[in-house]
């Protein structure tokens, strides 16, 4: 045992510390840049509203926030249930102890060039790229592949009236394109109605994987690429192939 004699601190006592400070650390770095992390902000602030109100002694405003504090584990389930299910399905022992594979710049290359030409062509495409969660589900729904990407054969794929044209292609983190035809949830956002259809089972898979989905718009003849539950703004080749870089490789 060691410590101050007032305050006596046991080695349990350090390891209950460390490891509760690793899972806070842990849970914030899943939470960054997705909405939770602005509630997160929120309860902090509430926090300190409460620690303040029982200083001052404000009774009925400390009454209000412990009752709130009770039930703030329901709060937090409902409000943000996708945020929740995207985290859960990020964690896993191999996720925490084993390097993440990359993929090559090469295929990286491809990818932007069939997006650039399939924008160009005003050819409607939605491009799946598998990482850490995988996607056995929705392979099961689609056509089986099992073929090398290339350009030629996304552009055969995606062309309008093909056998394959109307659905999702996925491609692991090989480079391979694992199957077509494939549909994917829609997202369950009111605010993104308003999206077509592509766009919106984009933002639904993202919402519940850590994919990244790349989205050919046929209308505008716009790339953008869905991440996190976050859809960008329209991509050239270059922004693009950034993009892609620093998340895949």
């Amino acid at each position: 045992m060691f410590g101050f004699d007032q305050f006596p601190i046991t080695i349990k006592d350090v390891l209950d510390i460390i490891v509760v400070t690793g899972c806070l650390f842990y849970l914030l770095r899943l939470v960054k840049g997705t909405r939770a992390m602005a509630a997160i902000n929120g309860l902090f602030l509430l926090f300190f509203i409460y620690a303040a109100a029982k200083l001052i002694g404000l009774f009925t405003l400390s009454w209000l926030l412990e009752n709130f504090f009770g039930s703030l584990f329901l709060v937090i389930v409902i409000l943000f249930s996708a945020d929740i299910r995207q985290a859960l399905a990020g964690i896993s022992l191999r996720s925490l102890f084993k390097k993440k594979e990359s993929m090559s710049e090469n295929i990286i290359q491809i990818l932007v060039s069939t997006c650039d030409l399939l924008a160009k062509k005003r050819i409607g495409a939605i491009i799946v790229l598998e990482r850490e969660v995988k996607l056995g589900d929705l392979l099961s729904r689609g056509v089986k592949l099992d073929a090398l990407l290339s350009k030629e054969l996304l552009h055969t794929i995606f062309f309008p009236n093909t056998a394959l044209h109307d659905g999702a292609v996925i491609i692991d983190k090989h480079g391979r394109i694992v199957a077509a035809s494939c549909v994917l949830p829609l997202t369950q956002n009111q605010e993104r109605q308003h999206f077509g259809t592509r766009h919106r089972a984009a933002l639904g898979l993202s919402e519940v994987s850590d994919s990244v989905v790349l989205v050919v718009s046929e209308e505008r003849g716009e790339v953008t690429v869905a991440q996190n539950g976050r859809l960008s703004n329209p991509l050239n080749g270059e922004r693009l192939e950034r993009i892609l870089k620093n998340v895949l490789v």
